[in-house]
């Protein structure tokens, strides 16, 4: 599997587990994974439509008050495609669709993706935007 499709699969992989976090899903073993942010570099910024930033420890901190906060959310990732790829370095687009949970909305966001010693795909940064 090439990074491009690897960064594809781990968009994907996230949005399901962040839905299932928002409908309060989760086995124990599943939400203290969530919590780890395994997959998330120490260094990962995210910059929400709102223009909020939030570090990675800032996200672990907020997880735990939106756990099954929307009942009902169904989120839904398409035209994922690749931006830019320079050594180990890849900065991918996609479209969410967040239906359900009473905040229907649509953005589109830029995923910064490293590689870490491990040669494993690590989220550096996340930018988020609504779309009208």
């Amino acid at each position: 599997m090439n990074l491009k499709e690897l960064a594809s699969r781990e968009i994907v992989h996230f949005h399901e587990q962040i839905g299932k976090w928002f409908r309060g899903e989760m086995s124990p073993k599943e939400k203290e994974e969530m919590l780890a942010l395994p997959g998330f570099h120490a260094d990962f910024k995210m910059i929400s439509p709102t223009g909020a930033c939030k570090s990675r420890t800032g996200l672990a901190d907020w997880l735990p008050s939106v756990y099954g906060a929307k009942p009902g959310i169904v989120l839904e990732v398409k035209n994922i495609s690749l931006r830019f790829e320079q050594a180990g370095a890849l900065l991918m687009e996609y479209v969410e669709i967040q239906s359900g949970g009473g905040m229907d909305n649509t953005r589109i966001s830029t995923a910064l993706f490293v590689q870490n010693e491990k040669e494993q795909l690590q989220w550096w940064n996340l930018h988020e935007t609504f779309l009208p």
